[in-house]
Formats: C-alpha cells, sequence, structure tokens
C-alpha cells in the first residue's frame, strides 16, 4: 500500500514557540502555511503523545533540553522567513 500525504492526522498551531517545542520533541513539520501575511500556521504530523506534550508545555510541566529548543527555534525562523 502506497501512503500519500494525507493518510496521516495533522496538528496544526500558530504558535511559534509550541511549535519549535514539537519540532525539538521530534514532530514531523509538514509544512509552514504563510497565506495570512500577519500569522503563520504550522503543520505537524500528528502523533499519539502530542495532546499530553502540549498540555505539557501550556501548563509548564516539562523540561526540555535548551540546545534543541534553541535548534528549534532557529529552524523554525530560517523556514519562516525563508521565500520557499
Amino acid at each position: 500500500m502506497i501512503m500519500t500525504n494525507e493518510d496521516f492526522l495533522k496538528f496544526e498551531t500558530s504558535d511559534f514557540y509550541l511549535s519549535a517545542f514539537l519540532l525539538a520533541k521530534g514532530f514531523k513539520l509538514i509544512e509552514i502555511n504563510k497565506e495570512n501575511p500577519h500569522r503563520a500556521l504550522f503543520v505537524f504530523k500528528d502523533r499519539e503523545d502530542r495532546q499530553r506534550l502540549v498540555e505539557d508545555f501550556l501548563f509548564g510541566r516539562t523540561m526540555i533540553n535548551p540546545k534543541n529548543f534553541a535548534a528549534a527555534i532557529k529552524e523554525l525562523k530560517q523556514l519562516l522567513y525563508s521565500e520557499l
């Protein structure tokens, strides 16, 4: 069976730092939707543990390697401001 990009669930957020957190936790970034010039939408391949991780991030109940988080922020900024 051949899987297409639509064969998996997606998670979308416009929260930049949540997106960096998810990226640092190993989530696969599928795309950055820049249709709205004032707010980018980060689209990730969803995982079973996403809801718990998002809640832990939002309520400050998680730890993350600072170097991984900083690298994820840098990567997202490069992607966000690229012309692709």
